[in-house]
């Protein structure tokens, strides 16, 4: 059973509000749609790589079958992408925009199941909802994570709603793909088995093969990860698992609820309400099992970072994904909205679509201009112009090679940051021939510190007697240098970073020449 939302139902809007009619709703709703991809592209290649997407750079350069803190799609896909399109920020993150067709293309599907004709609000929502927007700005490990999750949904729905025993299959594909991107996708085992449980007729998968092979395919397409993690002391899975549970007391519920917001949108939690609602006036128009499907996909998710943020901090990303399994019952609940006679209900999409597209605007120009200078550095000062920045230290590593008739090691000590950016723009220099040599980079494992996955890639390295070039923001990272192990060859000096727009300077970043004793 599907919904039964007619196809001429904007038509009986009262003929004053003719601009709004259905073929103006879909005119904006494309309209939106377009500017938000032309937005996307031309930002994706003006801004410089955050220190996460240079890390997943890095992750490129050293295949294998799992991360410490991530599993191996991400770097598969920027392996490709830069393979075929050189090391430029633009061809580190267009394979993002891959991820966000795909996610469109399967909710597009997902919609046009439930309701045939409304595929293009699903997409108008992607390309509008903030989440959807500016997560699509950079590539990480939840771009292919939501395409993964939207085609997961959709074979999911035709499984279990619509009883198509070979979809099984397609869920088994997809949620393996998933769990090769990013861990989070576990959470739609879960929810399976809650939708099997709770609505009669998906009990009978309990005694039919196909869900259990749909394990097995999955767990298949995994293997590549358990594999790293058999061979690695199953360092990843207890990075991300008991770490995360036993790491310190943090109350972020207030956090949590504000992202929750932010994700949905004042009309999208008014989306949410009316699916929770035991009497909402779509009941009519959208099938018990349907809507059972709605629910369970976006509240079991929902409730578990929810109850996660009681004791723990929650990430930024996390529940992001989780607004795909809304989105049919939000087009639903739009299109019902069509047909109110009160302009801010009946124009509340639009509204909103207008002032976050403004929004994304003033965002994107502070980001490429530098200004205001004062809203740059209070909010995006870790968006600093890290060509320049590497340019400014690999000239420093040339003059103490020069005078030393040693290569210097650059040894950032933070977590990954520097390190990261550091690796990923002196290669870029290098293949534009703004500089011509450059220095290895290693992580602050070599002092006992960690240092994430770069304490695997520079495992088996003897420093003795190197020339190391030790560099932080913060000068306390100094003193944790073990002072027994290093002789210092120069005093401690310099380099101001500046803002993405060049035009002001951000902190200084710290940096001394020490060589290494042992």
């Amino acid at each position: 059973m599907t919904t039964t939302i007619t196809n001429n139902q904007s038509a009986s809007v009262p003929s004053r509000f003719k601009l709004f009619s259905k073929i103006g709703y879909m005119e904006y709703s494309l309209l939106f749609i377009i500017i938000s991809f032309v937005l996307r592209l031309f930002c994706i290649g003006s801004n410089k790589l955050l220190v996460e997407e240079a890390y997943y750079w890095n992750y490129a350069n050293h295949l294998d079958f799992s991360y410490l803190d991530h599993p191996p799609m991400v770097a598969v896909l920027i392996k490709l992408s830069t393979s075929l399109l050189g090391n430029h920020e633009y061809s580190v993150r267009i394979t993002s925009m891959m991820c966000w067709i795909v996610t469109s293309l399967f909710s597009f599907k997902l919609a046009n199941l439930i309701r045939h004709g409304t595929g293009l609000y699903a997409v108008m929502f992607l390309s509008v909802l903030p989440f959807f927007f500016l997560q699509s700005l950079a590539i990480t490990p939840d771009m292919p994570l939501m395409a993964c999750w939207s085609a997961s949904l959709y074979y999911l729905y035709r499984a279990l709603t619509r009883n198509e025993a070979n979809a099984w299959y397609s869920v088994g594909i997809w949620i393996g793909l998933g769990l090769l991107s990013k861990y989070t996708l576990v959470l739609l085992g879960p929810a399976t088995l809650i939708y099997m449980c709770i609505v009669p007729k998906a009990r009978l998968w309990f005694k039919r093969k196909e869900p259990y092979l749909c394990a097995l395919i999955a767990v298949l397409l995994f293997t590549p990860v358990i594999y790293w993690n058999a061979t690695h002391e199953w360092a990843s899975f207890l990075f991300q698992g008991a770490r995360r549970f036993s790491s310190d007391y943090s109350f972020s519920l207030p956090i949590f609820i504000g992202l929750f917001l932010f994700f949905f949108m004042p009309l999208g939690v008014w989306s949410l309400w009316e699916l929770c609602k035991k009497n909402s006036d779509l009941n009519q128009e959208i099938d018990l099992d349907s809507k059972r499907f709605f629910q369970v996909f976006t509240l079991f998710p929902l409730l578990f970072f929810g109850w996660f943020s009681i004791k723990h901090s929650i990430r930024f990303d996390w529940i992001g994904p989780i607004a795909l399994a809304i989105i049919p019952w939000q087009i639903a609940v739009y299109k019902k909205s069509l047909l109110s006679n009160r302009p801010i209900i009946r124009n509340g999409w639009i509204i909103t679509a207008l002032c976050l597209f403004l929004s994304y605007g003033l965002l994107i120009s502070i980001l490429l201009t530098g200004t205001p200078a004062w809203l740059n550095k209070r909010f995006f000062g870790r968006l600093i112009a890290w060509d320049a920045l590497t340019q400014s230290f690999n000239a420093v590593a040339g003059q103490i090679e020069h005078e030393e008739n040693k290569k210097p090691i650059f040894v950032p000590l933070d977590l990954y940051n520097i390190a990261s950016e550091l690796t990923f723009y002196q290669q870029q220099l290098l293949d534009n021939q703004l500089i011509s040599t450059a220095y290895p980079v290693i992580g602050r494992h070599i002092f006992g510190s960690d240092s994430l996955m770069y304490r695997y890639w520079s495992v088996n390295e003897d420093l003795s007697g190197k020339l190391l070039i030790l560099i932080s923001r913060d000068l306390n990272d100094f003193k944790r240098v073990d002072s027994q192990r290093v002789i210092e060859k120069s005093p401690m000096k310099s380099i101001w970073s500046l803002n993405s727009g060049k035009n002001l300077n951000v902190e200084p970043y710290y940096y001394k020449v020490v060589e290494m004793t042992r």
